[in-house]
C-alpha cells in the first residue's frame, strides 16, 4: 500500500486514453431517495455500480450518536467507493448507479433475506439503535423503499446499455479495510469473479502493470457468495461482470480517490474485450 504523497505516486498520474469517447455532453446526475445515477445512460464501455456508496440513514429512521460513529466506518459505508465509481464513469463516458442508504439500513449487496442484510450488532457486539428489535414489517418496508428501487434502477441501466451492440462490462465497486481481525490486507486491489476468469485475470494484469498489488478473489471470494449484485444482474443480463475491491488506504480522501481513478479507468478500458474490437 502506498505511503508516499500522491504527487510522487506515478500510479496516480497517467490518465486513460478515452479519445474515442464522446464527452461533449455533460454527464446526467439524477438523485432519487434510494439511489443516484450519474453519467451517460446507454453509452460507454461500462456500467458501474456502488452498493455501499453512502452512510445515509433516510427518514423516518433516526441514528443515535453511537450509530453515527459506526456509520462513518466500513460497517456503514465503503469509504471512497462512491467517488471512485463516479470518476470511472466520468472518465470513460459510462453510466453509474450509487445507493443512497447505508449498508446498516439495508445491505444492497446481499440477497433478500440473507442473515447479514440488516445487522443488529456490529464489532464487539455494539448494537445499532435503528435496527434494534427490528420487526418483519420494518424489514419489508426498507426492502420496498430502498433495496428494490435500487436494483430496479440498476436493471434499467443495464438494459439501456445492452441495447447498444458494442461490448459492455458491468463492474461493481467496493472498498475494504487495510486491517481486519488484526491481520494486514496487503493488496491494493482485489478482482472478484466466478464466471469470467479471462477478464478478471486481464484486469489483474492491467492493474499490476500500473504498480498495484492486485489479487484474484481477495480479500473476499465470489465462490463464497461475496459479490451478489454483480453476479445477480450480470447473469440475468448475460453480460461480463466483475467486482473490484479497493484498499481504503488508496481512497481515504476524495483527493486520493480522484487521483487514482484514471489508473483504474485505464485498466478497465484496456481489456481486450474493448481493444480487440
Amino acid at each position: 500500500m502506498p505511503t508516499e504523497p500522491i504527487a510522487n505516486d506515478t500510479r496516480m498520474q497517467r490518465p486513460p486514453d478515452i479519445s474515442d469517447t464522446d464527452l461533449s455532453n455533460a454527464p446526467a446526475h439524477n438523485i432519487q431517495e434510494a439511489f443516484e445515477t450519474y453519467g451517460w445512460v446507454g453509452r460507454g464501455p461500462l456500467v458501474v455500480s456502488c452498493e455501499h456508496a453512502s452512510a445515509r440513514v433516510p427518514p423516518p429512521l433516526v441514528s443515535s450518536e453511537s450509530d453515527d460513529g459506526w456509520l462513518k466506518t466500513h460497517w456503514g459505508i465503503d469509504i471512497g467507493a462512491r467517488t471512485l465509481a463516479m470518476e470511472i464513469s466520468r472518465l470513460t463516458g459510462s453510466s453509474s448507479i450509487l445507493a443512497r442508504f447505508s449498508r446498516l439500513v439495508c445491505d444492497a449487496n446481499r440477497e433478500v433475506g440473507a442473515p447479514d442484510q440488516i445487522l443488529q450488532t456490529v464489532e464487539d457486539g455494539n448494537r445499532i439503535s435503528f435496527n434494534d428489535k427490528i420487526t418483519s414489517h420494518e424489514r419489508q418496508r426498507r426492502i420496498d423503499a430502498y433495496y428494490t428501487p435500487y436494483h430496479a434502477a440498476l436493471n434499467e441501466l443495464l438494459t439501456a446499455r445492452l441495447h447498444n451492440p458494442v461490448p459492455a462490462l458491468f463492474v461493481s465497486i467496493h472498498s475494504f479495510t487495510p486491517v481486519w481481525n488484526h491481520a494486514v490486507r496487503d493488496m491494493d486491489f482485489g478482482v472478484l469473479f466466478r464466471s469470467h476468469a479471462t477478464e478478471a485475470e486481464q484486469l489483474e494484469a492491467n492493474l499490476k502493470k500500473r504498480g498495484f498489488f492486485t489479487a484474484l478473489n481477495r480479500p473476499y471470494s465470489a465462490f463464497d457468495h461475496m459479490m451478489f449484485t454483480a453476479m445477480h444482474h450480470g447473469e440475468h443480463h448475460d453480460v461480463v461482470h466483475l467486482e473490484l475491491e479497493c484498499n481504503q488506504a488508496l481512497l481515504c480522501t476524495e483527493e486520493r480517490a480522484r487521483a487514482i481513478a484514471p489508473q483504474v479507468a485505464a485498466a478497465l478500458i484496456e481489456l481486450p474485450m474493448f481493444t480487440d474490437q
